[in-house]
């Protein structure tokens, strides 16, 4: 929460300084291809890594904001990033265990607050880049071992750029790559008497959008 208040404020400051030209309310809705890398932990060997997965789904982000000018825009938006299902095998399984195999599943919602500097090329083509704080709702449920369910809300920073192009006066589409920040969420595993730490890691999100502005 200090977080959160602490970057309303950096955006209370620095909107003025860019309100100035050609202000308007825009809206933009984004679809594309989710990645999550997560990877298990071994919490008796000070957080070795013993097994990593990557997996990939389809998200979306339903966006609104304000622009201030031709430079800066702020922004709010709901994001959907999707299910993902993570299978792992780790090197460290006890005794003379074979195996000890885990598998989980993972969901991502949530709504991010962002700052957005755009870069015009001309009149129709712009470079645009995004940061600001997610907070998104997690949760986790583990299978093949002791099963178990975990839901939690995590805040984190979030990155984005893209290029976009002007169709008209009032559209324009988008393509951009987003990254949110590795989420330390801490699911307890237990395969065959193992134990490890599951760590959902970074998530992104590559997409094609399009903007309404008004």
């Amino acid at each position: 929460m200090i977080r959160f208040k602490l970057f309303a404020w950096a955006l209370l400051v620095c909107a003025p300084l860019t309100a100035h030209a050609n202000p308007g309310w825009f809206i933009g809705f984004d679809a594309g291809t989710s990645r999550a890398d997560a990877e298990i932990k071994d919490v008796f060997l000070l957080g070795d890594i013993t097994a990593e997965d990557s997996a990939s789904s389809t998200g979306f982000q339903l966006r609104g904001g304000y622009q201030f000018g031709r430079f800066f825009a702020l922004e709010l938006g709901l994001a959907d990033l999707g299910d993902f299902e993570h299978t792992f095998s780790p090197d460290d399984c006890p005794g003379t265990v074979q195996s000890c195999d885990v598998s989980a599943s993972t969901s991502f919602r949530g709504f991010l607050i962002s700052m957005i500097g755009i870069l015009p090329l001309g009149n129709r083509w712009s470079l645009h880049a995004r940061a600001g704080m997610s907070e998104m709702q997690i949760k986790s449920r583990q299978f093949n071992g002791d099963d178990g369910a975990e839901s939690t809300r995590e805040a984190g920073a979030h990155f984005s750029f893209g290029v976009g192009l002007k169709v008209d006066e009032h559209w324009q589409l988008q393509l951009s790559h987003s990254t949110i920040e590795a989420l330390d969420f801490g699911l307890g595993v237990n395969g065959t008497g193992v134990f490890g730490v599951y760590d959902v890691g970074d998530t992104t999100l590559t997409s094609i959008g399009v903007n309404y502005h008004w």
